[in-house]
């Protein structure tokens, strides 16, 4: 079969499941593209892979970066100035208009002529990938959708009417439901019980999540001592932007809050700001990092601080590692609310933190053995899920193999 793959072009809606089921597909036997931005070629390509490269692919982080995007769109972005001082909420309605909305019809229009030109069987994209959704719609490809943001509101009603209103400029008929693009096949990455009942759909199939890279953990976090509770904290890919601003932050925060503690920290400073540039605090007991094999590392931690992103939440909750989760913007709160309502986690926005709230937060995660025999609990329904690379068998059913 000929498989073709999209997401939006951010790193995180690409890298850690998109690429890998691709690459499960080609190993089977099948024919594989990836529809992507240039910037992200050379990912696709380290994964073995062939880039189908959209020129002119936008997406929201081009909404930040361009104000004559954002105005297109409607959207006003000058809450993401607070990004760090407090925790954003986007809008149903910003979420609408920056991911189906007019860009996403233009990105569709250029993977109209990309999929044409490599001809699949069927488009899996990532659940954000409204673009991909056009474009299957339009040239009457089947598709399903890796889920890959769960709790973004896609069910809501301003989504819908961007939906229609890009199926409108492509001729094609209007839709009354909300999750049409979901409903030909999603493919999920945690067990049902995450999702809330109103998410819950027939045409979902659950799967585990792409398991680590087979790697050796770096021998420095491997020899840390081993007397006291290991916890790990990253804020993902905003840490180091966040910094950047040469401010008190609120990496500067879980630092001291760390010291404080008694345990062994790893802190992920972020891409580039190496442990010898950090000019905060360096307590004994805190391990500080530029990057850390995450994946690989979160079965041996006692608990994880994280900023709430899909990718952290599943792998702790996969690993049966309780989470304080500090939402910071996008889908994150929500991911932040799904943790506390099962059991697995606190949640503690950005503007509430202060060295006090975070380490009472931080301790009673660690103390209250609730949230260990929860997190054990939903990592056992993880063990129950077929393996990743049985999704491949589903895409090919609904490919029509």
């Amino acid at each position: 079969m000929r498989i073709a793959f999209s997401s939006q072009p951010v790193y995180s809606h690409l890298v850690p499941a998109l690429l890998p089921l691709a690459r499960a597909t080609a190993e089977t036997g099948n024919e594989v593209g990836v529809l992507t931005s240039p910037d992200l070629a050379a990912e696709v390509r380290a994964f073995g892979l062939d880039p189908l490269e959209l020129p002119n692919a936008t997406g929201p982080r081009d909404v930040l970066q361009r104000p004559q995007l954002a105005e297109r769109l409607g959207v006003d972005t000058s809450a993401m100035a607070e990004l760090g001082n407090r925790t954003v909420r986007p809008s149903p309605d910003h979420f609408a208009r920056v991911f189906a909305g007019p860009l996403a019809g233009d990105t569709a229009e250029e993977s109209i002529e990309a999929l044409r030109s490599f001809g699949p069987d069927l488009l899996v994209r990532e659940v954000a990938d409204y673009p991909g959704y056009y474009a299957a719609e339009y040239l009457g490809i089947p598709q399903a959708v890796l889920d890959t943001g769960p709790l973004a509101p896609h069910d809501h009603e301003d989504v819908l009417a961007r939906i229609n209103e890009q199926r409108d400029r492509l001729g094609l008929s209007a839709v009354s439901d909300p999750l049409h693009p979901l409903r030909g096949g999603r493919l999920g990455m945690v067990p049902e019980s995450f999702y809330p009942k109103h998410l819950r759909l027939d045409s979902t199939v659950h799967h585990r999540p792409p398991r680590a890279a087979e790697q050796r953990l770096d021998p420095t976090i491997a020899g840390l001592p081993g007397d006291r509770p290991l916890v790990l904290a990253t804020l993902g890919s905003n840490a180091a932007a966040l910094h950047g601003r040469g401010t008190r932050t609120l990496l500067d925060t879980i630092v001291e809050v760390l010291g404080d503690l008694r345990v062994t920290g790893v802190v992920a400073l972020g891409r580039g700001i190496e442990p010898d540039e950090w000019r905060g605090a360096r307590p004994d007991n805190v391990h500080l990092t530029s990057f850390v094999q995450q994946q690989l590392l979160l079965p041996a931690c006692d608990a994880f601080i994280t900023h709430g992103g899909f990718s952290g939440v599943r792998e702790a909750m996969s690993s049966g590692v309780p989470m304080v989760v500090v939402p910071m913007f996008a889908e994150q709160p929500a991911n932040a609310d799904r943790v506390e309502q099962l059991g697995v986690g606190k949640r503690i926005d950005v503007e509430d933190i202060s060295h006090d709230s975070l380490r009472t937060t931080v301790g009673t995660v660690l103390a209250d053995s609730a949230h260990r025999h929860r997190a054990r609990a939903v990592e056992r329904e993880f063990l129950a899920l077929p393996p990743f690379h049985e999704m491949v068998v589903e895409l090919e059913r609904l490919g029509g193999r």
